[in-house]
């Protein structure tokens, strides 16, 4: 958007200036100036369309993200509509030495540099809904409303501007009612945080048992083209059969039950190492502790937690030192046995003994310490 919207609002200011430099455009005419207006912005608004459309259609087939959320898009058409008419304003009230690069920059500024900025519900209103949205999650619909009246505001002061008479007034006018918009969007966007989502409708989970565990997954995960199920199902026979302790309730939904007897499925990637590492991360979450400012946790123990449970479920080798790698290099370093030889050793140990290996390296690790010994007692 930063570049397409830029371009867009480059070619209606080269209109506008073409036709004030022809004289078109003070001269006497039988139309109105917003129907000159429409008629002049409608080539680049049609082509900004276009180039919007095909770049939703590239992601749709090549980005592997399923079907574009048609809300988001129509938020970005009437951005586009929105600095067309800003572009034709500047070409008719600036030199095009001045207009054509203002028009290239403002919105990248916009677009780019403003939900960069970190006040977070700014970025917000210039329609950008960066980082969302995940698989369990939806468009919050204050940030939806937040970027539609901003762009709205947009369209109405420069209509308004292009076809005042008296400029004194239309000023006033304009920033009056640019202001009033700013409000009320950012009343909106003042409650929504950096990622503009809110929990997905649960409803539209599909949920089945797996033994004496539950699984729910969002029907995009649950095609008959998916391997998430299968690969699911596999894991959870698996660590069932080993007497591993599970949680009874695996879920894809963001805002798990009150339960804690659930797991929370982050799934990004649908080969089956990929949701072998997904759910290792799930069984060993980052406690909130290490979330705050004085804390000093740095988390090896969550690391060996999510190695073991990755190779307990039959993850590759690969796969393990993609993600590990550096800590099977260098064990020692953080203060912990060869990775290898712990694995083999917590794996050959009774079930007893393995439950408690990890009972005891949860605990430490929920209260963000780090334990003193490793090894499997």
């Amino acid at each position: 958007m930063a570049f397409l919207v830029g371009f867009v609002a480059a070619t209606a200011a080269w209109e506008a200036a073409r036709l004030r430099r022809g004289g078109i455009w003070d001269a006497p005419h039988a139309r109105s100036r917003l129907g000159i207006t429409i008629i002049a912005v409608t080539p680049s608004i049609l082509l900004g369309g276009i180039f919007l459309l095909g770049t939703v259609v590239a992601a749709s087939v090549y980005g592997q993200a399923g079907m574009p959320e048609l809300r988001i898009v129509a938020v970005g058409f009437v951005a586009i509509c929105a600095w067309s008419l800003v572009g034709f304003l500047a070409g008719l009230r600036l030199p095009m030495s001045v207009s054509l690069p203002s028009m290239l920059l403002a919105p990248f500024l916009w677009f780019a540099f403003v939900p960069a900025l970190p006040v977070e519900w700014l970025r917000q209103l210039s329609g950008m809904y960066r980082d969302c949205c995940r698989i369990g999650a939806d468009i919050a619909p204050a940030a939806l409303l937040a970027g539609l009246i901003m762009n709205v505001t947009i369209i109405v002061v420069a209509l308004h501007a292009i076809g005042a008479l008296h400029m004194r007034w239309s000023r006033t006018a304009s920033t009056a009612v640019l202001v009033t918009g700013v409000i009320v969007s950012s009343a909106f966007a003042w409650n929504v945080g950096p990622i503009p989502e809110v929990a997905r409708d649960r409803s539209a989970l599909k949920c089945g048992t797996v033994g004496a565990t539950e699984l729910c997954l969002w029907p995009e995960h649950d095609g008959p083209s998916q391997v998430f199920r299968p690969t699911l199902n596999t894991v959870i026979v698996a660590l069932a059969r080993d007497g591993l302790p599970i949680p009874g309730r695996w879920s894809e939904e963001l805002a798990s039950s009150s339960s804690g007897d659930t797991l929370s499925l982050d799934m990004w990637k649908s080969d089956p190492d990929a949701v072998r590492w997904s759910i290792a991360q799930g069984l060993a979450p980052w406690p909130a502790c290490s979330e705050t400012p004085e804390s000093s946790f740095s988390g090896t123990s969550i690391h060996v937690l999510q190695g073991w449970w990755f190779t307990a479920m039959g993850g590759s080798e690969a796969m393990l030192q993609e993600n590990l790698g550096w800590l099977i290099a260098e064990a020692s370093a953080f203060g912990v046995p060869p990775i290898k030889e712990l694995y083999i050793a917590v794996s050959s140990a009774s079930v007893t003994s393995r439950v408690a290996w990890l009972e005891r390296l949860t605990s430490s690790a929920a209260e963000c310490q780090s334990p003193e010994n490793y090894s499997v007692q």
